[in-house]
């Protein structure tokens, strides 16, 4: 496998779009890079990381284009990919549907990334001797800047912590996967779940994760728990933002699905932010655009050849079967706009003009939704938009 750091080898980590972006031509990025490159050899090399709130990052294209070819690197020579969320949620419905007996566990992992003792990373990564001289070097590069040092753990905003923390998680993914009576795994980033034929099964895996977990990490106890599934017919189990409710009839057993309770106030909570933001600053068009953020969808550009991953109100929850949850939104999102009963319902009222509570009368969760609404916005406007969100 090509682990090399070579002009050729980066520019194929490069969007179609950030030439544009960056306002070069290809042959001045090429330049940029053999300087960079150069950098690397002689050891002078560092990256410029900055933070946004809790996130790391770094501006500069040829950096990202370094930390792109190292992510590779990792994923191809480990072979380990984050779990496709949209996969664990359909094989979960399915799993439900059955009439079988199953005991499920469901737990996280206590502040996952910053718990990562990264130097144990790094010295396992060094034993197995499958990457590169340059990759640990740029590894260490990036754990010994200025801005990390003093800290343990994986840097979020980073590509290559997502990829580390797999990594990391390989040895419990294992022990789970092989522990007699397991029938179904899944874990997207510290989310788990786990299904299980017999109760004493969950409840011995459920004693030993602490003890099969990599050093530093540890489960969230409050968000560790076993269900009966045949005990919980009409009760909720809640994973990866939606809402399973298990109904049973006289003939099979139906899986009504919906959005997690923590994800529906959270959307209720943006949206009295918004409102109590533009009482502030009185910019209607910014107010437009956040409601049409979380009513409608959207798209955020990932890959290197310029496609791009779609997300918003359908795109996060397309596996909704019980629409009932999208009209209570609905219904709070339109008494924010009318209501004048109390003192945020005439703050808001009085910053709002009638043609203006015509124009948002217009958005809806259901309509968004059903009809798979879709805007374009651009980068920085979506770091607009969630600005009084954070």
């Amino acid at each position: 496998m090509n682990q090399n750091f070579s002009p050729n080898q980066l520019i194929r980590f490069c969007k179609k779009t950030e030439i544009n972006d960056y306002g070069i031509t290809r042959s001045d990025l090429i330049a940029a890079l053999e300087v960079r490159l150069k950098e690397i050899n002689d050891g002078s090399f560092e990256f410029t990381l900055k933070t946004v709130s809790d996130h790391y990052l770094t501006e500069c294209l040829e950096e990202k284009l370094i930390l792109r070819k190292l992510n590779d690197n990792l994923k191809r020579l480990y072979k380990d990919e984050q779990s496709n969320r949209r996969i664990i949620v359909s094989q979960m419905k399915t799993l439900l549907e059955e009439s079988c007996p199953m005991f499920i566990l469901k737990t996280d992992i206590e502040t996952f990334y910053e718990s990562v003792e990264r130097n144990r990373l790094i010295e396992k990564l060094k034993d197995d001797g499958m990457l590169s001289y340059h990759s640990l070097k740029l590894l260490n590069k990036i754990f010994s800047n200025p801005i990390l040092v003093e800290d343990n753990g994986l840097p979020r905003g980073l590509s290559i912590s997502s990829t580390l923390s797999e990594i990391y998680m390989r040895k419990f993914d294992r022990w789970v996967k092989r522990f007699p009576g397991v029938y179904f795994y899944a874990r997207y980033v510290d989310d788990i779940i786990i299904f299980a034929n017999q109760k004493e099964t969950a409840a011995a895996i459920k004693e030993g994760i602490n003890s099969n977990l990599d050093k530093g990490l540890r489960k969230k106890e409050s968000k560790t728990e076993i269900f009966n599934i045949e005990n919980s017919f009409n009760k909720s189990i809640q994973y990866l933002g939606y809402k399973f409710t298990i109904k049973k009839n006289k003939r099979n057993v139906e899986v009504v699905i919906s959005i997690a309770d923590k994800k529906v106030q959270k959307i209720k909570t943006r949206l009295v932010n918004s409102f109590l933001e533009f009482s502030k600053t009185k910019n209607f068009n910014l107010l437009e655009n956040r409601i049409k953020f979380l009513t409608g969808n959207f798209s955020i550009r990932t890959n290197n050849d310029g496609n791009e991953l779609k997300a918003g109100i359908y795109y996060n929850y397309q596996y909704l079967n019980d629409f009932n949850v999208l009209g209570d939104l609905n219904i709070f999102y339109h008494k924010l706009i009318h209501s004048r009963t109390n003192s945020f319902g005439a703050r808001i009222s009085a910053a709002l003009s009638r043609n203006n509570k015509q124009v948002l009368s217009k958005y809806s969760f259901i309509h968004g939704y059903k009809n798979k609404v879709y805007y374009n916005f651009k980068p920085e406007v979506i770091n607009q938009i969630k600005r009084c969100w954070i």
